[in-house]
């Protein structure tokens, strides 16, 4: 059996050209024009990928992707919408939808992300910990389009809650985190999760060298300075993956 994928939207016209540009590609497609039809079908189809729109009469695409999320926690949905819905794909992005895309959609582009999705079910998990909403927006971005699985809680409490629901592979930690600071926050989580490897992002390095020295001397990776590079981010997410500790580690404390 083939690659299944459940397509959700009130526009009829859009799911038929839609789906047959997937079955074009090999992919079995199922399709739902409410959000409640499709926890419907949720409940009797083992669905590989559910692509949905986010604007919908009824219970919207963000609504049903977190009552999916409740029944089958590794649900991999794709979002879509044409409108400008900052407070719902924030809402999204907390709960680890796997990609948001703007309509009229790039369908070479989200493809290869179903492609990739389906490649990589064993790929890293990050949970990022940051107050600023547009940097984790923006980071998020830029982790999901290398591969990784992300989730973002925006002060310590929500973190250390979302490390004591789920296993992650990696922490990226602000150091000013409300209500405490990235320390504490670490301190809270570790036990928690030993195993998971932090790396500290902070913009303010020189004002807060001796908790990032003491945090690094407390088995933290490293320290990168804001704003993040992302292709040295990238490279040390690798270097992480591969299980090596060179040394790139501490240097953001000195």
């Amino acid at each position: 059996m083939g690659t299944q994928i459940l397509l959700v939207d009130d526009n009829e016209e859009f799911l038929d050209s839609t789906r047959d540009v997937l079955e074009d590609d090999g992919y079995q497609v199922a399709t739902a024009t409410s959000g409640e039809y499709a926890l419907e079908l949720m409940e009797t189809g083992a669905f590989d990928v559910i692509l949905m729109d986010i604007k919908m009469p009824g219970m919207n695409g963000v609504e049903t992707f977190i009552k999916m999320k409740e029944k089958k926690p590794d649900i991999k949905v794709i979002l879509f919408t044409a409108y400008s819905l900052g407070g719902l794909i924030h809402r999204a992005n907390e709960a680890g939808v796997c990609a948001v895309f703007n309509k009229p959609l790039d369908m070479l582009t989200l493809l290869k992300t179903i492609e990739k999705i389906c490649k990589d079910t064993d790929c890293e998990c990050i949970l990022l910990a940051d107050d600023n909403r547009a940097f984790c927006d923006s980071l998020r971005d830029n982790l999901a389009r290398a591969g990784y699985k992300v989730v973002v809680a925006f002060d310590g409490e929500d973190a250390v809650k979302k490390a004591r629901e789920k296993s992650y592979d990696i922490l990226l930690l602000d150091m000013k985190l409300p209500p405490h600071n990235g320390l504490e926050t670490y301190r809270r989580i570790r036990p928690v999760q030993p195993n998971l490897v932090t790396i500290i992002i902070s913009g303010y390095i020189r004002e807060m060298k001796d908790v990032i020295r003491k945090a690094i001397q407390e088995n933290v990776y490293t320290c990168l300075p804001k704003p993040v590079d992302i292709a040295q981010l990238l490279a040390l997410l690798k270097e992480v993956s591969k299980g090596t500790k060179n040394d790139i580690v501490g240097k953001g404390a000195t």
